[in-house]
């Protein structure tokens, strides 16, 4: 379904196909640093893996994101290689992500075309909602259930508030494509 400036899956994953993810998640980190926004500040934890290592666990998550653009945005992508870098976020108490766009500024051949996350929590918390910013603040209410995912444009402002209570989980992939002319 498409709502705003974002598209959202519900129930993609069951609790027990979140527990097996987050399980091969957690034995498959690679070294790396996280760049978040120059502007933003960006407290949670930041864990990376490669897409292979997970590929055949989140099969309805990619196809999902690939659907979503196929209806809701229609940007011309790369095809996603098992090499792909993605991102572990963790939220904790007191962590948040604020105001920011996700671009790649160094690039002369592509650009950050969307921003795909899968929600992967595995109990309840307290704020750590995600918005977005479309002639206001848009809250992606249906993104805080697990398992389900949500897929906007990459240049949309958006922010994750400052989680309250509880831990929060979500799987990050940005998809590229040929510079925006």
């Amino acid at each position: 379904m498409r709502e705003a400036t974002y598209s959202y899956g519900k129930n993609l994953f069951s609790m027990e196909q979140i527990k097996e993810i987050n399980l091969q998640i957690n034995k498959s980190f690679i070294s790396g640093s996280d760049l978040p926004a120059l502007t933003a500040k960006k407290t949670s934890n930041v864990k990376f893996l490669m897409l292979g290592s997970i590929q055949r666990l989140i099969i309805p998550f990619l196809q999902y994101c690939q659907e979503a653009n196929n209806t809701s945005f229609g940007f011309d992508l790369f095809q996603l290689s098992s090499q792909k870098i993605l991102n572990y976020n963790i939220y904790e108490t007191g962590t948040e992500y604020s105001w920011h766009v996700d671009a790649e500024s160094r690039s002369p051949i592509r650009d950050i075309k969307l921003t795909c996350l899968l929600n992967l929590s595995e109990g309840p918390f307290e704020g750590g909602d995600l918005y977005l910013f479309k002639g206001g603040e848009v809250k992606c209410k249906e993104f805080r259930e697990p398992g389900s995912a949500v897929v906007f444009p990459s240049f949309t402002n958006h922010r994750v508030e400052k989680l309250t209570s509880g831990n929060r989980a979500t799987l990050a992939i940005w998809m590229h494509g040929p510079k925006f002319r």
